[in-house]
């Protein structure tokens, strides 16, 4: 007992100096590097230090993001196809047994949320995040991209990957193998509010599935030891010579409990996603936007001052300038598909002044 008390408290320690260790590590390497950058005769570039850093994974960026953005794309359909496939084989018949009504009621929900998934994954997929016109087209547009050369509204990032300029630029997604920028956010966003709401569909209906798949016994599996009978006596059959029957219900086991854990999986990635996403939105920021932002906000607060984004609207108006719900338009757009145009052409982002087109209705 006395060994194992001593084993917990020596672990503890361990575990207490790595949490340590880890929140103090960053203060550490920031008065590590002011000490440094205050002696004369050493003047250290960060910026070329943390380039030589970097340059090997720009590298493998660089050269293998394409085919890893085919591969994951591909990786994307098949497991829509896979999930929706489960539950037509193991779910559908499961609920038939039970109430044709409610099977009726849950196969159309089912396949609202499906038809949303696949149409706003596929716009993602195609349509283009929006590139800066040519310099002629915008002469009033002064500041120019160092790395393509091309005019650079507000709001504008070079993508190293996709090596242009996408206007409103959020970052670059491996799972679209496409750039998520100021013409396919709105998609990019509702597919993964779509998939999250479909996984959260699966867990209600399919636990009730999962449970009745488990707790049944396969019929397929012999209950007791094998014999045989010769006419006169019962002799025991040796395991080698029995002969493996099918197993449907196992099969049907793995595949629901397969099913289960990649949804889970997926719930959780996306739902943080779209709760990380959802708060830039109501704040009228973009992913890149939210860095730069960070660091104004702490120049101006040491200022004394407040930062004031530009592009912040309010929460409200602020999602109904990212679901593009101008002209007329309702929220009934964001609950079915929907190819309209988002708010404005991703150049000029003065709003204030020009709301006439958003619609209260």
């Amino acid at each position: 007992m006395g060994k194992l008390k001593m084993r917990f408290i020596s672990k503890l320690a361990l575990f207490s100096n790595f949490v340590i260790s880890r929140i103090t590590r960053k203060q550490i390497w920031k008065k590590v590097r002011q000490k440094i950058s205050n002696i004369p005769q050493l003047s250290v570039d960060w910026d070329s230090v943390t380039d030589r850093f970097i340059e090997p994974i720009i590298w493998v960026v660089d050269h293998f993001a394409d085919s890893l953005g085919k591969i994951f794309v591909t990786l994307v359909w098949l497991l829509i196809q896979f999930v929706v496939g489960v539950a037509y084989w193991i779910g559908l018949s499961f609920y038939w047994n039970i109430s044709a009504e409610l099977t009726i009621a849950l196969v159309i929900f089912g396949h609202w949320i499906l038809l949303n998934v696949i149409f706003h994954y596929y716009m993602a997929l195609i349509t283009p995040p929006g590139n800066p016109p040519n310099v002629d087209q915008i002469p009033h547009i002064k500041a120019r991209c160092k790395k393509c050369q091309s005019a650079k509204p507000e709001r504008t990032h070079h993508c190293s990957i996709c090596r242009t300029c996408i206007l409103r630029m959020d970052h670059h997604c491996p799972w679209l193998n496409n750039c998520v920028g100021h013409f396919n956010h709105r998609y990019f966003f509702l597919f993964m509010a779509y998939v999250v709401l479909g996984m959260i569909f699966l867990f209600i209906f399919g636990a009730p599935v999962i449970l009745h798949e488990l707790s049944n016994s396969d019929p397929s599996e012999p209950i007791g030891y094998p014999v045989f009978s010769n006419g006169s006596h019962v002799h025991p059959v040796q395991v080698e010579e029995v002969t493996p029957a099918p197993r449907p219900r196992s099969l049907r086991r793995a595949v629901a409990v397969t099913e289960a854990i990649l949804c889970a999986g997926v719930l959780a990635a996306l739902s943080a996603l779209v709760g990380w996403h959802a708060r830039l939105i109501s704040r009228g920021e973009t992913s890149i936007e939210n860095l730069t932002n960070k660091d104004d906000r702490e120049a101006k607060r040491l200022e004394g001052n407040v930062f004031v984004n530009p592009h912040d609207y309010g929460t409200y108006e602020n999602w109904r300038i990212f679901f593009g719900l101008s002209e007329g338009r309702t929220w009934w757009c964001v609950f079915f598909p929907s190819v309209h145009p988002p708010r404005g052409d991703g150049i000029s982002w003065n709003f204030k002044n020009d709301l006439t087109h958003i619609s209260y209705k």
